[in-house]
């Protein structure tokens, strides 16, 4: 692997900002396998011009690539010549010229924290960019373009470089464990559903950001007939099912038409209503789910439902439909997100700070894939978490609707909701119209005396 890190070091960096990202460039490096048969680097600042600081025709140790990084000189510079930065990137830094190796991954680590002061072009397929941005002034959507199919890292300050970039850049690196676990974890038919937040809690910002999410994981999973198909539900007052299974289930085709979609209506969150949606009509056949395929919802909630969710949840845990409640910011209610997993899947709630963060999550970590590729819990599990065993029979607690368990951990639910209204009125011998008589689970009629 051969790793270019690019830093800026205009003016609006300032020395002791810049003395932050040296920082982090030995610690990361400290942790990286540096060595002439293994990984190679080369550093490079840049702000108006680009000063090369270490190149790959020096010697490829640790030591040695610490040693100049402590010693680099803060530059300086009035613009942030981000596309001139690149642009010297593409055309000398991986070159054997340069001391590059055609037979390895390239990789560049960009960090920056103003917009760039030049027109951008990027870097050709075969390298891959990784921006590392620093708000509040880093544009953002001009790193993702950058970074494009990868998702840049984004941080909220120059302290997060030192706490939290470091362990971020290993883990996209160096891995090579993440690009080969997901494959081995998802190789059976699975429909995965997103349910996407349209409502008025949610700005084009951060709806932009779920997009980006759902790109990732489209990106990082393995897409096929035999293994995972996409769909996408946003929801608000109302349901939108922007995408079904039963359009064309290729890579680039998804990644086009979630890119399309655009926020709707912004109204309530009705998140009951979305489940209910998803279970009985979403994941249906007719829109192209797959009879043998496991079904997993992902529902990004950013604030409390302002309908109940208990009934929604417990049908999708009855015709097994597992949901992953992920809970961005701190406006959503704990309890929602728990009572959508049911006791014994609480370990399926993600809870993040900042919607930044979701495309993240995939691009840099495979623990979220893995958990949902892994086999949903194949036992039978009454709504206070105890096991039951095939045979038994429970009551839920709307009185309504009976479960049985049966041979092979499967479930079957029955509903003993009568609707009076689909039955015909009794004549009733003294002349008088029949009344309804509303009861637990449904109505009667009754002849009044």
């Amino acid at each position: 692997l051969d790793i270019a890190f690019i830093v800026e070091g205009s003016d609006s960096v300032g020395e002791e900002n810049f003395n932050i990202i040296k920082k982090f460039l030995e610690r990361v490096i400290t942790e990286m396998n540096v060595g002439q048969e293994d990984i190679h680097v080369t550093v490079m600042q840049y702000s108006e011009t680009v000063t090369l600081e270490y190149s790959f025709r020096e010697i490829q140790s640790k030591e040695s690539v610490i040693e100049k990084v402590k010693s680099i000189p803060y530059q300086g510079g009035k613009a942030t010549n981000s596309g001139n930065a690149l642009n010297y990137v593409s055309k000398h830094t991986f070159t054997p010229v340069n001391g590059g190796r055609q037979d390895v991954p390239h990789l560049v680590y960009m960090v920056s924290s103003s917009p760039s002061t030049d027109v951008i072009t990027r870097p050709p397929r075969s390298i891959n960019v990784i921006p590392i941005g620093i708000t509040p002034n880093a544009n953002i959507q001009e790193l993702r373009k950058i970074s494009q199919p990868n998702n840049p890292i984004i941080l909220h300050s120059y302290s997060s470089l030192i706490e939290e970039a470091p362990k971020l850049v290993l883990q996209s690196c160096c891995s090579r464990k993440i690009w080969t676990e997901i494959p081995e974890l998802c190789n059976k038919p699975m429909d995965v559903m997103f349910l996407l937040d349209g409502s008025s809690n949610i700005g084009v910002s951060e709806f932009e950001e779920m997009k980006n999410f759902v790109r990732a994981f489209i990106q990082s999973a393995e897409i096929s007939n035999t293994s995972i198909h996409v769909s996408v539900l946003q929801y608000a007052r109302e349901n939108n099912l922007e995408i079904s299974w039963n359009m064309p289930q290729e890579t680039e085709k998804l990644v086009e038409m979630v890119q399309s979609i655009q926020q709707r209506e912004q109204g309530p969150t009705r998140l009951g209503k979305a489940i209910d949606f998803v279970v009985q009509n979403a994941m249906s056949e007719s829109h192209g789910g797959r009879p043998s395929a496991s079904k997993v919802a992902i529902v990004i909630i950013s604030a409390r439902s302002e309908d109940t969710v208990e009934a929604a949840a417990l049908s999708a845990r009855m015709n097994r439909v597992s949901l992953f409640p992920i809970g961005v910011g701190n406006r959503y209610d704990e309890e929602q997100l728990r009572t959508l997993t049911g006791p014994s899947a609480a370990n399926r709630i993600m809870k993040l700070q900042n919607f930044e963060d979701l495309s993240t999550m995939i691009t840099l970590d495979s623990e979220f894939i893995k958990k949902v590729c892994m086999d949903p819990v194949r036992e039978c599990i009454d709504e206070d978490g105890n096991k039951k065993r095939p045979g038994d029979k429970w009551t839920l607690p709307d009185q309504c609707h009976t479960v049985t368990c049966f041979p092979g951990d499967y479930t079957v639910l029955e509903s003993h909701q009568i609707n009076c209204e689909r039955m015909p009125k009794p004549v009733c011998h003294s002349s008088l119209p029949a009344v309804k008589i509303e009861e637990t689970c449904g109505c009667r009629w009754m002849c009044p005396c």
